[in-house]
């Protein structure tokens, strides 16, 4: 019951997302993972192209064994316990579109989705039918790499590394709504979901057409049987106030429990900027950005510490967390925080991991 009551009070808007990212368990990510079973005996060069170029090289009779070991060890109940003491009240997960085990979207390539390890969806089951609500924890499914590859990062899975053929062919598209519609299907009755994703991170040469469109498909679809939150991601490069047409997309209360999704980091686009730049750039710029956006509540799906500049000295980097803080808790769809944490590296000092900046002291939540 409790669940239920934070989970309708989010979908509300009454409470705000305080969350961090699963990352790099049901999608791995080669960087963050590094002395992870998954990648024995895989080259860095393979590994950082992400799961499906690994088990490519690995085939079944190894990658299968290492990515169950890898998915196994890396997050476990305890990380979902080490969470809630943490004060979180959601996790978001990343997902692939293997997940579903089946393609029936009739493209040229139906059998890709047998390239990866098996069983990724027992794992996501347990997080969302056991761990999270045994801690009072909510589960917001992220869709992180969809078929043909959104953004051809390693975190998306590709097929053709460097290209985002997603958006490109029909068939793609046809398989991300099915694999959205069966998730959302799957887990509408459990107390602990929370909603989906719906795309994560769509970039390099996806149509800004076909994504409002696979939106407004996805949205119709699951609206026949599920209330779940919905986050919409506009294009990368569009993540910003002054978007007037993402302003616009989707509006309540023609369209409910919706939230427009940014991602917020000082790393790129920032190289050679200095410490006291940054803390005043997340200061003023990242908060009146919030402050200034008209459309659906913005929710800020990923933000770290980890920056362009060194913050060598533990006050500056204690101030530059504050600011940010500051900032996203002034989203009114709140925040998830990348990423939990790192493959055996719980104590350094690490602005990308939650669980080191938590330990470390320099997030006090």
């Amino acid at each position: 019951t409790l669940l239920i009551s934070l989970r309708e009070d989010i979908k509300s808007g009454r409470k705000p997302i305080r969350g961090v990212n699963l990352g790099g368990w049901l999608v791995a990510e080669h960087w963050m993972t590094i002395g992870s079973p998954a990648w024995s005996g895989v080259s860095d060069d393979t590994a950082n192209k992400g799961e499906y170029q690994t088990m490519q090289y690995l085939g079944h009779s190894k990658g299968d064994y290492q990515f169950r070991q890898h998915r196994d060890s890396f997050i476990t109940e305890q990380d979902f316990r080490d969470i809630a003491v943490a004060r979180m009240n959601t996790v978001r997960i990343p997902v692939g579109y293997w997940i579903t085990g089946f393609d029936n979207s009739g493209g040229g390539d139906p059998n890709a989705w047998q390239m990866f390890a098996p069983n990724a969806i027992g794992y996501l089951d347990r997080a969302i039918r056991e761990w999270a609500p045994r801690y009072n924890l909510l589960v917001l499914i992220s869709f992180h790499a969809a078929k043909g590859s959104q953004n051809g990062m390693d975190h998306s899975a590709p097929s053709d590394p460097g290209n985002s053929h997603w958006g490109n062919y029909p068939e793609n598209v046809r398989n991300t709504l099915d694999a959205v519609e069966w998730l959302a299907r799957r887990y509408k009755d459990e107390a602990a979901f929370l909603g989906i994703g719906l795309l994560n991170e769509p970039s390099g040469t996806t149509p800004e057409s076909v994504l409002k469109q696979y939106y407004y498909d996805a949205y119709g679809r699951i609206r026949l049987f599920s209330d779940c939150l919905l986050s919409i991601s506009p294009l990368l490069r569009q993540q910003g106030p002054y978007d007037s047409d993402w302003n616009n997309f989707m509006r309540w209360p023609s369209f409910y429990n919706l939230r427009h999704e940014w991602h917020r980091y000082q790393i790129w686009g920032f190289e050679g900027w200095d410490e006291n730049r940054l803390i005043a750039y997340a200061q003023n710029e990242l908060k009146n950005g919030i402050s200034q956006w008209t459309g659906n509540w913005i929710f800020i799906g990923e933000w770290c510490i980890a920056s362009s500049a060194a913050f060598s000295n533990d006050d500056d980097l204690h101030r530059f967390a504050d600011a940010q803080l500051a900032a996203f808790n002034s989203a009114p769809g709140g925040w998830t925080f990348w990423t939990w944490k790192f493959y055996n590296d719980d104590g350094s000092r690490n602005g990308w991991s939650l669980k080191s900046m938590i330990n470390r002291g320099f997030i006090r939540v």
